[in-house]
């Protein structure tokens, strides 16, 4: 049994920087493109996996026309069962661009093929499926439609056969599995969940925490119905279980659900003849295992993170999938950046600011080009960035997506705060407390990213409180104060964050609010109630947060102590100071804090 999350790594003596280190010719090689033309596929089976190739790319009626290319010898030589995979991509791909008639006649093809093979309880679960989906389509009588019969006996004079049975568990894992959604022609957007990133679309459309309950019900009915099911299809539920759970945060538990699903795919691999070794596309499964690993590990073990990377673009050296091809690039430039190989980083982002042009989706080019304007911010190509960042914003502009635009505020904050431009990085910290905040209220926002979309406003709230003190703006400072206050307060509904560091960005708002005032107007009559209202707020710290609040009380007094001064009441503020500088030193705080108290008390001494 796999240890859950990155533990079950092997151990490297606690040095990941040293181990593992990738060699410059082994990642030149994985960021050459494809090895095109890839040889006529010759089997059924290797032209389910072009057809599966083609419909993740998006290249539908090249996928549709593909799958109709005669076979050298007709498949006649193939078994019944790699005939049910054929069928079963040319469904994905017609699904998406083939009209009605089309649609139900690879249905029928589906079905009676899986029939043949011996699946017909797979081929009914199908069917009802199909149903639910709207790819099948029941007519008045209750019956299916020509081409998708629950049954052979479609023929004048043929005996019907009895209907297979349909357990609850076979169901669940059919579910599961690459059964395709009826898209409205020329429609866009990923075909599968396999790779269109952490848990596939579903991670914008439905909440992560369902899908996992989702996937471990249709797990735990996977032993009941392994026998009613063609090939192995564990190792593409573990998949789909580390991508859900990566959605919802989990990291650790994703990380072993994708070492569990490589291992699975390992145990298929040694015996290649073996019915279950039977999957439309066997690369695909593998490939995105080491996509989430390399956005698991990245945090913890950058190294191993670069290593799945790497794996994962060798695999793609057998598949024609431009968009899977530029994310895996994304991924391995963002593990090389937390690596701190920035040279290889460099030549990474190279790469892939070629790569991303070869996408047809604009949609598709956001996520490469902001992981491309943040290493070139990181190695002082602040032009390149730009240009980089400029191209994303009009993207997220016209596609209305918030997210991304928030992402890109983000980044060129950074960009202005490197260059010492502070009011601009001012301005793009207010968009990005927008963005977040809009993200956070959005009903639209699945649930478990609520939270973090607030966690992002508050904490720009807190930086645009800072810059705005830094410029001698108060009414932003002000308004910046009052906005975390909003966000924060008890009564706010139900708690998206931590009731504790709800707590600790009010008190900081009320601090900082009182700070930006004190520096404006010394004289202020506000300025006792702001004090008061500092302090009770600081009184309400959540159990168990008594050291933090003890930090604020000093940082209150210091702060209290320099305002007294900035009057000229000397006596007053050596008291103040005095009795801050015993608070710092009865906690256990920092040395700059301690150096800050020390020489405000002996300058206030002097003076008195």
């Amino acid at each position: 049994m796999i240890v859950p999350g990155a533990s079950s790594l092997p151990e490297t003596g606690g040095r990941d920087d040293q181990v593992g280190l990738p060699d410059p010719e082994e990642l030149r090689v994985a960021l050459r493109p494809p090895e095109l033309p890839l040889p006529a596929p010759r089997t059924p089976l290797e032209l389910a996996q072009r057809v599966s190739d083609l419909t993740h790319a998006e290249r539908y009626r090249e996928a549709v026309a593909l799958a109709a290319t005669p076979l050298p010898d007709g498949g006649s030589s193939s078994p019944a069962a790699d005939h049910a995979v054929l069928a079963s991509a040319r469904l994905a791909a017609l699904a998406r661009v083939g009209t009605d008639e089309e649609v139900a006649a690879a249905v029928g093809d589906l079905l009676r093929a899986q029939r043949r093979a011996g699946y017909a309880a797979q081929a009914a679960a199908t069917a009802q499926v199909l149903l639910e989906r709207g790819v099948l389509r029941e007519p008045a009588d209750g019956g299916a439609r020509s081409g998708g019969s629950l049954s052979d006996g479609s023929r004048a004079g043929r005996r019907r056969a009895a209907p297979a049975t349909v357990t609850p568990e076979l169901l669940a894992v059919v579910r599961e599995l690459d059964v395709p959604h009826r898209r409205a022609r020329g429609a866009v957007g990923p075909a599968s969940a396999d790779l269109a990133g952490p848990a596939g679309p579903a991670a914008t459309a439905t909440d992560p925490r369902r899908r996992i309950r989702v996937l471990r019900a249709a797990l735990d009915a996977l032993p009941a119905a392994r026998a009613d099911l063609l090939g192995a299809p564990e190792p593409l539920l573990r998949l789909r279980l580390a991508q859900a759970l990566e959605a919802a945060g989990l990291t650790d538990s994703a990380t072993t659900a994708a070492l569990d699903a490589l291992e699975l795919l390992e145990e298929v691999d040694a015996d290649p003849e073996a019915e279950a070794s039977r999957r439309a596309d066997p690369h695909r499964v593998r490939i995105a295992a080491h996509a989430v690993l390399a956005r698991t590990l990245r945090a913890s073990h950058p190294l191993a993170a670069v290593r799945h990377a790497l794996d994962a673009l060798g695999v793609m050296r057998r598949v024609e999938d431009a968009p899977l091809r530029v994310g895996l690039v994304t991924d391995l430039l963002e593990a090389l950046t937390a690596a701190g190989l920035e040279r290889d980083a460099s030549f990474a982002a190279g790469r892939l600011a070629s790569l991303q042009r070869s996408l047809r989706r604009d949609e598709l080019r956001t996520g490469p080009l902001l992981a491309v304007a943040g290493q070139r911010i990181r190695v002082g190509r602040a032009d390149e960035a730009r240009e980089a960042l400029e191209e994303v914003r009009r993207i997220a502009r016209e596609h209305r997506d918030r997210s991304t635009d928030l992402e890109a505020a983000r980044l060129l904050a950074t960009l202005y705060e490197r260059e010492g431009d502070l009011r601009g990085s001012l301005l793009q910290l207010r968009r990005v407390a927008a963005d977040a905040r809009w993200l956070s209220d959005d009903l639209a926002t699945p649930a478990p990213r609520r939270g973090p979309f607030l966690r992002i406003e508050l904490e720009a709230l807190a930086l645009v409180l800072r810059r705005a003190m830094d410029l001698g703006e108060t009414p932003t400072a002000r308004a910046a104060a009052r906005a975390i206050e909003r966000r924060t307060r008890p009564d706010g509904g139900r708690l998206l964050l931590p009731s504790a560091l709800l707590w600790d960005h009010r008190v900081d708002a009320r601090v900082g609010e009182l700070v930006a005032v004190a520096a404006a107007e010394p004289d202020a009559e506000e300025l006792p109630e702001l004090l008061d209202g500092a302090r009770e707020v600081i009184g309400l710290a959540p159990g168990g947060h008594e050291e933090r609040a003890l930090y604020w009380r000093a940082y209150l007094d210091e702060q209290h102590a320099l305002l007294l001064e900035r009057r000229g009441e000397r006596e007053a503020a050596l008291a103040a100071a005095l009795q801050a500088q015993a608070q710092w030193r009865n906690q256990d705080a920092e040395a700059d804090d301690l150096e800050r108290i020390d020489a405000l008390v002996a300058r206030l001494s002097a003076e008195a």
